[in-house]
């Protein structure tokens, strides 16, 4: 070895990146350690939780009487990540010629949505129908009375679309993001 070698070796416990490493306190590696095993729980907690947030439940009244339902499906406003609840369906009595009053929450009546419905004509024949799309902020509130007081409704569905669209050569279809069920029971 040479002397210029020996002079550009650190000497041992001397001021290399090694030795700058040993210097630090135990406590402020615990600390460290601790920061990233924190971090690493919130990230593994917020991606265990997320998913689409429930709008809220839509409120049907007819006879008298209400049911509140939760939504049988919610998903994010791109109609990504979706969460099924098929037994968020309630039932109410429809005898022929109910009206039927449908109430959304905030975070329905901010998007776009609809109510479709099913019903039996009085020849017993299924058919089917829509209301009008509701703007964002145009109404909390629909309600739907059939034409004719034989025709009797089956099903009714609050449907809240999201921001996917699909063009058609009839048209914009966006996708149902949400939707509240109403059977008659």
């Amino acid at each position: 070895m040479t002397a210029s070698d020996q002079e550009s070796r650190p000497a041992p416990g001397g001021n290399g990146p090694v030795a700058r490493l040993r210097a630090v306190p135990r406590w402020v590696w615990l600390a460290a350690v601790a920061i990233v095993v924190v971090v690493a729980a919130v990230v593994v907690a917020l991606v265990l939780t997320s998913g689409p947030d429930s709008p809220g439940p839509v409120t049907f009244v007819a006879g008298g009487q209400s049911r509140t339902a939760e939504p049988t499906v919610y998903c994010d406003v791109r109609v990504t990540d979706c969460e099924n609840e098929p037994t968020a369906v309630v039932a109410l009595p429809l005898p022929p010629g109910t009206a039927l009053d449908v109430t959304v929450p905030d975070a329905v009546s901010t998007t776009p949505w609809q109510v479709a419905f099913a019903y039996v004509d009085e020849a017993g024949a299924q058919q089917s129908g829509r209301s009008q799309i509701f703007a964002p902020g145009a109404a909390t509130t629909f309600r739907l009375a059939l034409p004719d007081p034989r025709w009797r409704l089956q099903r009714v569905e609050v449907q809240q679309f999201g921001a996917s669209e699909t063009v058609t050569p009839q048209g914009s279809l966006f996708s149902t993001r949400s939707t509240w069920v109403l059977v008659s029971g």
